[in-house]
């Protein structure tokens, strides 16, 4: 047995995030579809992190277990020759057989962006929110301060959450604007 590590990027834009879902396709069910095809023999992934719903990701890192010998490094390139263009896998490895995803420690980085004009683009619509009145970045600058540190987010949980620990540290949060766009 041997322990396969993926680094995966992804247009959320038409997937109901990463976990399996009963009511949409999902990253992890893609994964899973084109590894068994590959690999010949079922393939289940295990994901780092999730992502919502139409949610976007640059680097996020999945594992699973096969008895293939194809080499780990070279597990990238076959299959995202089978991948839908939205998904591609940056990498691949061999890594050891205890070696989980969710138990590493990590960082992890959002962007939200939004833009911030009198008329929309089109070509924007799908990975910024679209905000037509004027926003006063330095107001935005100051209140981000006080996400900063560690804090109890319960109150942004659903109320049938899994999730036991809600303590999360915000280490930076940045506001930037880009006048002109």
């Amino acid at each position: 047995m041997r322990r396969i590590k993926l680094v995966v990027a992804y247009d959320g834009t038409n997937y109901h995030g990463w976990q399996l879902q009963p009511n949409g396709t999902t990253i992890e069910a893609v994964l899973n579809e084109k590894l068994t095809e590959l690999l010949r023999e079922p393939i289940t992934v295990i994901g780092a992190s999730r992502t919502d719903s139409g949610v976007h990701a640059l680097g996020n890192v999945a594992v699973f277990d096969t008895e293939n010998r194809m080499p780990g490094e070279k597990i990238c390139l076959a299959l995202n020759q089978r991948l839908p263009e939205d998904i591609r896998v940056q990498s691949s490895e061999e890594v050891a057989l205890q070696w989980h995803p969710r138990k590493c420690p990590c960082i992890k980085t959002y962007e939200y962006r939004i833009l911030n004009r009198r008329i929309e683009m089109p070509v924007s619509r799908l990975y910024a929110y679209f905000c037509y009145f004027s926003l006063d970045v330095d107001k935005m600058q100051a209140a981000a301060r006080y996400l900063e540190g560690e804090h109890d987010f319960k109150s942004f949980c659903n109320v049938r959450t899994q999730v036991t620990d809600t303590v999360r540290t915000i280490y930076s949060l940045t506001v930037t604007g880009n006048p002109g766009i």
